[in-house]
């Protein structure tokens, strides 16, 4: 039997890798929501299992009788930027959009939040309340809204770390974007680092593990999703190598207090203040690998041949 799959965020970067995975699945029938088609980079217009809803986000929930089909849904859709955006899309565009829904018919949600929300025991950061931008204290709010929401057994929330992704026939995630530029500096920059730590998750397996979740019923409904976890340091080293620069005999630490001093002069947001003190995010991970997903971007010089080729 088919299943409709209601995907929000499918312009983006993790939209077309997800959209490239199903596409072409005679499983499903997919519910496309963009306010522009032409940002898709794929030609649709011969699929018969792929629908349109042409509009904002923000009045989806208008659509009822398509959402009370929806067997499954993929939301992908955020806003970084702006003052009211952030609530707007990412907080009440999604709870007016699953009270839509048929409680009865849907059977799994995948949300995606952020992992910069969590602590190192994967508990929610309560200073930001105070200091978080206005995109981390949306994700914050709809997480602790999705506790006590009741289709909270069918949701999934995904904490992406620091998402990785674009090129030639893909849109650049959020925080690829500056990576082609380093091409002249690299083999400069591979001889320094800080103290400071972290995961990355290259598209492509985002998409895979979402594609797996949609078949597959997982052991529990929250999941931080990276690699191994990468000092700054060895994030340089690997750029490095995919540019053909032989490993650095030594690397030269920049003391933090600089940088957070650069940031202070800077007028650096409390939140990226924040960061930079607490310095190492360590998670418990899922990824391709631990699915058993094959995957050749799970590495740093990986995840650039797949970006830069």
């Amino acid at each position: 039997m088919v299943q409709n799959v209601l995907i929000t965020g499918i312009s983006g970067s993790v939209g077309h890798y997800v959209l490239d995975l199903l596409k072409d699945d005679p499983r499903y029938h997919l519910y496309l929501v963009v306010r522009k088609p032409q940002n898709i980079r794929r030609d649709l217009s011969g699929y018969k299992n792929i629908s349109f809803i042409q509009d904002d986000i923000r009045n989806v929930h208008k659509y009822h009788e398509i959402l009370q089909t929806i067997d499954q849904a993929i939301l992908i859709a955020t806003t970084w930027g702006g003052f009211k955006e952030p609530w707007q899309i990412n907080v009440y565009a999604t709870f007016r959009l699953l009270r839509r829904m048929d409680k009865a018919r849907l059977k799994k949600v995948i949300y995606f939040s952020t992992a910069s929300i969590l602590d190192r025991d994967h508990k929610p950061v309560g200073a930001i309340r105070e200091i978080g931008t206005n995109y981390i204290r949306s994700k914050f709010l709809t997480h602790k809204m999705f506790q006590y929401h009741p289709l909270k057994e069918k949701i999934h929330i995904l904490y992406p770390t620091w998402v990785y992704g674009g090129g030639k026939n893909y849109p650049w995630s959020h925080a690829a974007a500056g990576l082609a530029g380093l091409k002249p500096w690299i083999g400069f920059l591979q001889y320094f680092t800080f103290d400071f730590s972290f995961h990355f998750i290259h598209c492509a397996d985002i998409a895979k593990m979402v594609v797996y979740m949609l078949d597959h019923d997982m052991p529990k409904r929250d999941y931080v999703l990276g690699n191994a976890r990468h000092t700054v340091g060895d994030f340089l080293r690997g750029v490095a190598a995919y540019y053909g620069h032989k490993p650095p005999l030594f690397q030269i630490c920049i003391p933090m207090g600089l940088i957070q001093f650069l940031g202070k002069i800077g007028n650096k947001h409390s939140w990226d203040a924040y960061c930079m003190k607490y310095r190492h995010f360590n998670y418990d991970v899922l990824n391709c690998k631990k699915l058993g997903i094959p995957t050749t971007t799970d590495t740093v010089e990986g995840m650039m041949k797949e970006m830069m080729e």
